[in-house]
C-alpha cells in the first residue's frame, strides 16, 4: 500500500491524540500542530496562566528507492520522517513533569508498526528554557515555559 506524507502525519496525530496524555494533576494535555491556530481542545492562544501543552511537528526527508517493482510505476520508495513533540510546562515545575509527559508520548511509538508506518525509536531529550527556542509554526511566545522533546524516527512507503 502506498502512503502519502499527509496520511502518515494523520496516522501519527491520531495515535498521539487518542492516548489521553495527562499531566501530574491528571488533566489531559492539549496538543498543537504546525500551522494550526487552535489546540486539540479548541483554544487559539496560550492561556494567561501557563499550563502544560505539547507542540508537534511532522518532518519528512527525501524518499529513497527501496525495491524495484513489476514495471513502470511499481517501484517502492522508503520515506524517512520524524515526529518531534515539544512538551512545554510552566516555569518552576521542574523537568520531571516535562519528561514524564514526553515519556508517555514516547511509549506510544516505541516499536510501533502498522501496515503503512514503521517507527524505530522514540527518545526523550531534556530541553531547557522555552525562550531559547521558537518551534516553526508556533505563533505564541513560550518564554514562560520549560520544555522536553520526544523525537520519533519512522518511515512510510510509497509505490510509484
Amino acid at each position: 500500500m502506498s502512503t502519502t506524507s499527509s496520511q502518515a502525519r494523520l496516522a501519527m496525530r491520531t495515535r498521539i491524540e487518542a492516548a489521553s496524555i495527562i499531566d501530574s494533576e491528571s488533566l489531559p494535555v492539549p496538543f498543537r500542530w504546525q500551522n494550526e491556530a487552535a489546540d486539540s481542545q479548541g483554544n487559539a492562544a496560550l492561556p494567561d496562566t501557563p499550563s502544560p501543552f505539547v507542540y508537534c511537528e511532522f518532518i519528512t526527508e527525501p524518499g529513497r528507492l527501496a525495491a524495484f517493482g513489476g514495471g513502470q510505476g511499481q517501484n517502492l520508495y522508503r520515506n524517512p520522517a520524524r515526529l518531534d513533540a515539544y512538551v512545554f510546562i510552566p516555569r518552576g515545575e521542574g523537568m520531571d513533569e516535562a519528561e514524564s509527559i514526553a515519556e508517555q508520548i514516547a511509549v506510544l511509538f516505541r516499536s510501533y508498526r502498522d501496515a503503512n508506518i514503521s517507527c524505530f525509536d522514540a527518545t526523550v531529550y531534556p530541553g531547557g528554557d522555552g525562550s531559547s527556542i521558537t518551534p516553526t509554526g508556533l505563533s505564541s511566545p513560550v518564554g514562560n515555559y520549560f520544555f522536553a522533546v520526544t523525537e520519533v524516527s519512522l518511515y512510510f512507503d510509497q509505490t510509484g
